[in-house]
């Protein structure tokens, strides 16, 4: 994930740029302002307006390059953390389906908002804060050099002792960040249970233990961010109290050099105004290491949920499907439980397939086997005749379609939740909406095509969502066809009329997974397959 970030170093770079040139015209001020009060104190008129000339000159001019690193600086933010979030997008989407589904999907969520969050105001400003104090302090011992290489040394022994108290308590604080980030996870993941389940906990009046369960949990999170705070402000005070420990030492250090003729008084002011340009960038320096220190157990936990543990190297492009699909042997299981035992199987193109049994039986096991959303512990599935497993994913779901148990519909218009956002001609989208008998639906919308669809369809029926899906998968116009109950929200005549439009679709092979069996189309079917106890029949 943090290459993500280093790709957008030209950014970085030209804000650290324009932050130099700014930090400089600050050190020729300071210097210019020194002449000034040089040259008043011993008189010289002339040589006193040439002197305060160019400093007006130089404040001027420090305006319009601050407000270019103003610029700079938002450019920088803005083009990073949209490259760390698409990057994690891009590789949420590359992960295995079955790795993912068992994952907590409050992992993904807390990842994209907490983490990132703290990503960008501890790491992505802090690698800014700190290019451009660095270059602040660097400018101010330039210029202190130019007047006293005694407070010079005595600037970099502070510089030495700050970074290294920094290292060494930026530990506690990195280990904290991470119990919090996995605190958060568990704290995204139980809000959206809760907010899913919200119409069971209301219907059984369990609101009382939701609210004590979310008081408990945020109150963990709460106290991890107190720990965090309280060592962070122990921290801080012991830089402070070293910080301006030597900032009153070299001020007494260089009034006593002016008193003994060593210095002018100009360069006493020079001195004293550009010790704070040392002296807080170094407080700031030291504020911003730490941050950037605990980010890094962040990145780690990214790229570990990212990862996909089954690193096996797909090598077949599959082109059209034109024999068939057979399963030789094949089990699977979760963890230690079989659920699928030495299944025989062949599915033929064409061919029209009912899959029923009971509840737990498998069915939907070996439709996430057909769709290759998981791979078989044992056996093999094939693809007329090629492994499935050597398969590319890409190329396999482009002959295959799939209607879901629980269907998903983006807040858009009807017309793009059916295409995906693919060109259709309105012919074939018409013909899809009346196979899937959707058009008497779609003429009493107020916009037709062009009706929005709002949250995931809550401005829908549940058997209205059933038949989008479906007319999705016929539009979508796929060698094969996996339905997962998509009759379950559908009425008994709606139901047989779709059944029956599915199973004369020719050339297309159709893989009914269903608790529903009608009796006037069971027969229309090439094979009704019951499968109990992980076993067919």
């Amino acid at each position: 994930m943090k290459k993500s970030i280093l790709r957008k170093w030209p950014f970085l770079f030209l804000a650290i740029l324009i932050g130099a040139a700014s930090s400089t015209v600050e050190g020729f001020i300071s210097i210019y302002m020194m002449r000034v009060v040089d040259t008043a104190l011993a008189g010289d008129k002339m040589l006193f307006f040439n002197e305060a000339k160019i400093l007006v000159l130089l404040a001027i001019l420090l305006l319009p390059i601050n407000l270019a690193l103003s610029f700079a600086k938002g450019l920088y933010k803005y083009k990073t953390l949209s490259s760390l979030k698409f990057t994690f997008m891009d590789r949420v989407f590359k992960k295995n389906i079955s790795e993912f589904q068992r994952d907590n999907n409050g992992l993904y969520i807390s990842a994209m908002t907490n983490d990132m969050n703290i990503i960008e105001n501890n790491y992505i400003e802090g690698i800014f804060q700190i290019c451009m104090n660095v270059i602040s302090f660097l400018v101010a011992v330039i210029v202190i050099y130019s007047v006293s290489p005694f407070a010079l040394l005595l600037a970099i022994f502070i510089t030495l002792f700050s970074t290294i108290l920094t290292m060494f308590l930026s530990k506690p604080l990195q280990r904290h960040q991470v119990q919090r980030s996995k605190l958060f996870e568990g704290y995204t993941s139980y809000i959206k249970e809760v907010l899913g389940a919200f119409s069971i906990i209301k219907a059984n009046n369990l609101s009382s233990k939701v609210k004590e369960n979310f008081y408990n949990k945020s109150k963990d999170i709460q106290y991890k961010g107190y720990i965090i705070d309280k060592i962070y402000t122990f921290f801080l005070a012991i830089q402070n109290f070293t910080v301006n420990l030597s900032f009153f030492g070299i001020a007494g250090v260089v009034v006593f050099m002016a008193i003994k003729g060593r210095m002018t008084t100009g360069g006493v002011v020079l001195i004293i105004n550009n010790m704070e340009k040392i002296i807080h960038p170094l407080m700031q320096v030291s504020e911003w290491l730490p941050k950037i220190f605990s980010v890094k157990s962040l990145f780690e936990n990214m790229e570990k949920i990212l990862k996909n543990n089954n690193q096996y190297e797909e090598n077949i492009e599959l082109t059209s499907f034109n024999e068939g699909i057979e399963l030789k042997d094949v089990s699977f299981g979760y963890d230690d439980i079989l659920i699928l035992k030495n299944i025989n199987l062949k599915f033929k193109k064409g061919g029209k397939y009912l899959i029923v049994g009971p509840s737990g039986g498998g069915k939907s096991t070996l439709l996430k086997l057909l769709r290759k959303y998981f791979l078989p512990s044992k056996g093999v599935i094939t693809v007329d005749n090629l492994d499935l497993k050597d398969i590319t994913k890409e190329s396999y779901f482009n002959i295959i379609a799939n209607v879901e148990q629980q269907i998903f519909l983006f807040e858009d218009t009807l017309r793009n939740n059916l295409t995906l956002y693919k060109d259709y001609s309105d012919e074939e989208i018409n013909l899809a909406i009346q196979r899937a008998g959707l058009t008497q639906f779609v003429e009493e919308l107020p916009n037709k095509l062009d009706t929005m669809i709002y949250d995931n369809g809550k401005n829908i029926s549940g058997g209205e969502k059933s038949r989008i899906a479906i007319a999705r998968s016929l539009l979508a116009n796929k060698d094969i066809i996996f339905l997962d109950e998509a009759f379950a929200s559908l009425d008994e005549k709606v139901a047989k009329e779709i059944e029956k439009t599915l199973l004369a679709l020719e050339n297309i092979t159709v893989i009914n997974v269903s608790h529903i069996l009608f009796n006037d189309t069971k027969e229309s079917y090439d094979r009704v397959i019951s499968i109990a106890g992980g076993s067919v029949s």
